[in-house]
């Protein structure tokens, strides 16, 4: 009875501690899903107009830093559509989740492995519409894929990658004092990703001489110091790209702020696009960018090439600019000029200066949409220039490395998630029924079935429209065994969930409380899924536990609110609260937790 009271007090606990951690990292959770702590969209412009709102699709983002990190799909009115955070991970992170071709139809392609200072160390991960893996792509030749780039290509036939490579190299011209010195280069890769074979590679240090970066060596949180231990990271190539039309790739380099298209057939150089530098190819025209991410083939012809780019225009110790911003840049390949076709900034006051990530991706209907970065926020703004889609997701240490908007069409494997809590007999809802389906797109409406037997027959109890991730269903007849069939917008049955046990407190004050929720393949559970597990408990209990939650949930948060209140403080008079500060916080809501669970215990 004791550790029945203390888990219904932790988990309501638990959401009145979450809804007021909003400065930090709001999160959303669900009844039917209580393993779920998802980013929770705040939404602040939102047009949805069929012809000037935003483009159909869900947004793609990959938080990290955050409660569960991973990847994420959410609809374009903040509502979750799939998590595919897996605690099996660990400190694994997932970056970069984007729609790709795989062998003739839609996957999605993600990087997933360690992140490190700057760059990382792992493997591209194909996944089908079920949200099952189908492929692992590696780079060759020894090196690790990197963080920034695993870009499919070619139908699924080859993919692009970026990695770090680092060795000992003679620095004596630099202000390093290590000896030996070591230097961090720029690689990128062109693999087959059926064979592996290594189709093109190219490095930076045989074009490109260290003399020319913008980042000096012990001079940024990622630069690197010429040591064994943290190589000077001179270049930073940070997105790869290919032409349709020529074959070249376009790369950028973040540390030297320079745009570059690359000969597919020797690896040199045919261009740079740079605002200053000895080596700059073009007169750049009424505009600037440094630190970019994120360049883009948009339109080629022989005369001219549009390529796209997120500028940064900072990477926390110096800047161009006081806000980022996504730039569609048009090169005049004869005139030798760059001319600024686009630029579209966050749309909040003051804008947003990402100091790190962040893309720019145009959509068919010449949208554009961005990703901003190490802020934790996307936007979308129409061909007209106006803003139609904002939202935010968590504050530092909150980041995120790209977002996408994509349509999609998710089709899981696992059954629906389907929890009715235990009501007191003869109330006027006897049946107050929770439901969800990670992942699935497809999904108009639950029609609920119940029985008094668990071997049926069951009849139709009524349905209701989804209604965002996780949808509740109330009735006034009350049916000991209930499950649910998930109706698509053709009248098509999709799945059905597992049959459960709905409970009821009897006028004597005793009840039982059975739950047989299956959990997704991917979510690791120390109950197999289908089992059923019982407890006993008595009304007394639970009025107790009632009668106390006011006073509780006032201790929790006003031990919150001052710790949170004193970070706050920190943050008026410098640029964030510190992380002793932070802790603070933290350290107030496991306190609140702990006073309120034993509270409770002392009280039963």
């Amino acid at each position: 009875m004791h550790s029945f009271a203390l888990l219904v007090v932790a988990l309501i606990l638990s959401v009145v501690v979450l809804a007021v951690d909003n400065v930090t990292e709001p999160i959303s959770t669900f009844i039917s899903r209580p393993d779920l702590q998802v980013p929770a969209l705040n939404v602040s412009i939102q047009n949805s107009d069929p012809v000037d709102g935003f483009a159909p699709g869900y947004l793609f983002i990959c938080p990290y830093q955050s409660t569960q990190h991973g990847p994420y799909i959410y609809d374009k009115f903040g509502h979750l559509v799939w998590t595919g955070y897996n605690a099996s991970l660990g400190n694994n992170n997932t970056m970069d989740m984007k729609l790709c071709t795989f062998q003739g139809s839609d996957h999605l392609c993600m990087w997933q492995g360690k992140q490190k200072q700057g760059y990382g160390l792992g493997q591209g991960v194909v996944l089908n519409n079920n949200y099952q893996p189908v492929a692992y792509v590696n780079t060759g030749d020894g090196e690790s894929a990197d963080i920034h780039e695993f870009n499919m290509i070619n139908g699924g036939d080859s993919a692009l990658f970026t990695a770090y490579r680092w060795f000992p190299y003679d620095l004596s011209a630099f202000p390093i004092t290590a000896n030996p010195s070591w230097l961090m280069e720029g690689v990128f890769q062109e693999i087959n990703v059926t064979t592996g074979e290594v189709i093109f590679d190219w490095h930076s240090t045989v074009h490109v001489n260290p003399s020319g970066s913008y980042v000096a060596p012990a001079s940024s949180d990622v630069s690197g110091n010429g040591t064994a231990v943290a190589p000077w990271d001179y270049f930073h190539i940070n997105s790869v790209d290919k032409s349709s039309v020529t074959n070249n790739y376009l790369i950028s380099s973040r540390h030297m702020s320079a745009i570059y298209c690359i000969d597919s057939s020797d690896g040199s150089i045919v261009w740079q696009l740079s605002c200053g530098g000895v080596n700059a190819s073009f007169v750049v025209e009424g505009f600037n960018f440094s630190f970019q991410h994120d360049a883009r083939f948009v339109l080629e012809n022989d005369t001219h090439t549009i390529i796209s780019i997120f500028d940064n225009a900072s990477n926390g110790f110096n800047g161009s600019a006081t806000e980022s911003s996504g730039m569609v840049i048009s090169i005049d390949l004869n005139a030798k000029i760059a001319t600024l076709l686009s630029r579209t900034v966050a749309p909040i006051p003051g804008g947003i200066l990402s100091d790190s990530q962040g893309n720019t991706q145009i959509l068919s209907n010449g949208a554009v949409f961005h990703g901003w970065g190490s802020v934790a926020a996307i936007s979308e703004t129409n061909s007209k220039g106006e803003a139609v889609l904002f939202a935010s997701y968590g504050a530092y240490p909150v980041m995120n490395y790209r977002a996408y908007s994509y349509p999609w069409n998710g089709f899981p494997l696992d059954k629906p998630a389907l929890v009715a809590p235990a009501q007191t007999q003869n109330y006027s809802t006897p049946i107050v029924a929770y439901v969800s389906w990670n992942g699935a797109t497809e999904v108009k409406s639950w029609r609920f079935w119940g029985s008094t037997s668990n071997a049926g027959p069951f009849s139709n109890m009524g349905m209701v429209n989804k209604a965002g991730f996780e949808t509740t269903f109330t009735s006034p007849v009350y049916n000991p065994f209930i499950f649910v069939e998930a109706v698509g917008f053709n009248g098509e049955s999709w799945a059905n969930s597992s049959t459960i046990t709905v409970s009821q407190i009897d006028t004597n004050g005793n009840g039982i409380v059975s739950t047989s929720t299956p959990l997704p393949l991917s979510v690791s559970s120390s109950m197999p899924a289908g089992m059923t597990s019982s407890v006993s408990f008595n009304s007394t209990t639970v009025s107790m536990v009632v009668a106390n939650l006011t006073t509780i949930s006032s201790m929790a948060t006003f031990a919150i609110s001052s710790a949170a209140s004193s970070a706050a403080a920190s943050a008026s008079a410098t640029s964030s609260p510190s992380a002793a500060e932070m802790h603070d916080v933290g350290l107030a809501k496991t306190l609140a937790l702990c006073v309120a669970a034993l509270a409770i215990f002392v009280t039963i």
